[in-house]
C-alpha cells in the first residue's frame, strides 16, 4: 500500500528509524520537514515526467 511505501521511506531514508531526537518540539520540526521534502519531491517528479497529470493534483489538494 501507498501508506506503507510512504512509512518506509521516512525510516530508512530520513533516518527516523535509528534517531538521536530528543524533545517533542525537534521530533516534530524534522518530522515535518520530512514530510515537506517527500511532498517537493513528488511534486518535482510530477512536473518532471507527467505535467498532464500536474491539474488533478491540484485540483484534489
Amino acid at each position: 500500500m501507498a501508506v506503507e511505501r510512504v512509512n518506509s521511506r521516512w525510516d530508512v531514508s530520513f533516518g527516523f528509524e535509528v534517531h538521536t531526537i530528543r524533545g517533542l518540539k525537534k521530533m516534530r520540526m524534522r518530522s515535518g520537514l520530512a514530510l515537506i521534502v517527500m511532498l517537493a519531491m513528488a511534486l518535482g517528479r510530477i512536473r518532471q515526467q507527467h505535467p498532464e497529470h500536474l491539474r488533478s493534483v491540484v485540483w484534489s489538494a
